[in-house]
């Protein structure tokens, strides 16, 4: 009697244990991969019935939908394969979310999902400013040139007064609109609303080839977007509310560069330039130890002579202008390197159809691409030595893809009158991360931009221009 007690409690258990496993995975899983620079949103579409599993994923910043996966489901551990792409995700159930590492060659990041399908709206500073009806300032959509660029953008003006300060806002690297749009947060949005309070005319646009922007494209050369800026300094510049001789650009990341080469070009029409997150060190040596930094905080770690390899190419391309010369010194160090000889051992039985040569003209082409070249060679030296406006330099001390020490002391040695300023705790998009398990993960942290920066940025500005 008590065995068959016992069987039978094992089979309801075995039974009510399988229908919570169907259940729970059914549906659509949404999560944001933490790789700082490589973060991006993915979807899951999971239908479970039986035995039978059918998954589909989306990568809508990509704008791709319903791409091909298997998954097998064991318990509460989830394996999906995404073979497009070569990539794997492992995960395990906890409560309502997904926990677990995306692969992708070399790469591990780690991806935590939700069922909710709004868990990136939750963006309190950005849902204040957009929830204000009786603000101080009022907006205004604007376009302008630059040759063939059509550049569409937002003006905010104070309601009271005339002859205001004026700053143009410019977003960083790629597909970035006037608001510099990330997982929901609008930091230029918060910028904007800040500054206008304070008594101050703000120009920010849709990046070239973005929005409501057209001509050209987002990676252009960043001179060619350093043009961009100036057309709209000019634009701001001619408005009858703005005073002209108090205009000035603040950019992020990219747009830190954009101002430093703009202040040092056209000194008589820069009155201010604030760098966030700026660069100050020659990007070849910067960007190598970006690299670093981020993968070891992805949980990537390279072997030293992997490192050295790309020390060197890195160094061939950022110190070589000739890309003549520069071909022949990257194929020459290909056939001397240890570490690529090795990999060359490695990959040339998995494919005979292809020779050394193949291999080495393919690293070439891959390494030595127009954008590469020049961000890899660009000094911010010259630029910063000749910027003799006013600036405001601040990065975060947990940013990753612009540290924060080397990149300020650099630009206070080339600009000794600049102000400089590191935040603890605070990442590349200004945000605090502090207690976060994972410092790359931009979509995972609420917060848009830290509040003290904001009011930083807003208290020099005053101090400088006087609005």
């Amino acid at each position: 009697m008590k065995r068959m007690i016992f069987s039978l409690l094992l089979t309801i258990a075995m039974v009510a244990n399988s229908m919570a496993q169907r259940a729970s995975f059914n549906g659509s899983w949404y999560g944001t991969l933490a790789g700082g620079p490589y973060s991006m949103n993915l979807v899951f579409h999971i239908s479970q019935q039986g035995d039978s599993v059918a998954v589909t994923w989306d990568s809508p910043m990509q704008q791709a939908y319903g791409l091909d996966a298997t998954a097998t489901i064991d318990n509460d551990s989830l394996s999906i394969d995404m073979p497009i792409v070569q990539a794997t995700y492992q995960a395990r159930l906890a409560g309502d979310r997904l926990t677990g590492w995306y692969s992708q060659g070399d790469m591990n990041m780690k991806l935590s999902m939700t069922q909710d399908s709004n868990y990136l709206a939750d963006r309190p500073q950005v849902a204040a400013i957009l929830a204000d009806t009786h603000k101080p300032y009022h907006s205004e959509d604007v376009t302008l040139t630059n040759g063939d660029i059509t550049l569409a953008g937002t003006l905010t003006l104070p309601n009271e007064g005339d002859k205001f300060p004026g700053v143009v806002l410019v977003v960083g690297s790629g597909m970035l609109d006037r608001d510099e749009s990330m997982f929901g947060h609008k930091a230029h949005l918060l910028l904007a609303d800040a500054l206008s309070r304070q008594g101050f005319a703000v120009l920010r646009y849709d990046k070239r080839g973005v929005g409501a922007s057209t001509g050209g494209h987002c990676t252009d050369p960043t001179a060619q977007l350093a043009g961009d800026a100036m057309a709209a300094v000019r634009y701001l510049a001619s408005r009858p509310e703005v005073d002209a001789s108090r205009v000035g650009i603040l950019g992020h990341s990219e747009g830190g560069i954009i101002a430093i080469m703009n202040a040092a070009q056209y000194p008589d029409e820069i009155a201010f330039i604030v760098s966030m997150a700026g660069v100050g060190l020659p990007h070849y040596e910067y960007a190598l130890t970006s690299k670093w930094d981020i993968e070891r905080v992805m949980g990537i770690n390279r072997d030293e002579a992997e490192k050295r390899f790309y020390e060197k190419v890195y160094a061939i391309i950022g110190t070589e202008r000739d890309t003549t010369v520069m071909r022949e010194r990257m194929l020459a160090m290909l056939a001397e390197d240890p570490y690529y000889q090795h990999y060359l051992e490695q990959a040339l039985p998995k494919y005979p159809e292809y020779t050394a040569s193949d291999f080495n003209e393919a690293m070439v082409e891959q390494n030595i691409t127009p954008k590469n070249c020049e961000m890899l060679q660009y000094d911010p030296a010259w630029d910063l030595e000749h910027v003799k406006c006013p600036m405001l330099a601040v990065n975060g001390a947990l940013d990753f893809q612009v540290g924060s020490d080397a990149n300020l002391a650099a630009i206070s040695r080339h600009v000794p009158h600049a102000t400089v300023k590191a935040y603890e705790n605070l990442n590349h998009l200004f945000q605090d991360c502090s207690g976060q398990d994972n410092l790359l993960d931009y979509a995972g942290i609420k917060e848009t931009m830290s509040p003290v920066v904001i009011e930083d940025i807003v208290t020099w500005l005053k101090r400088v221009v006087k609005p």
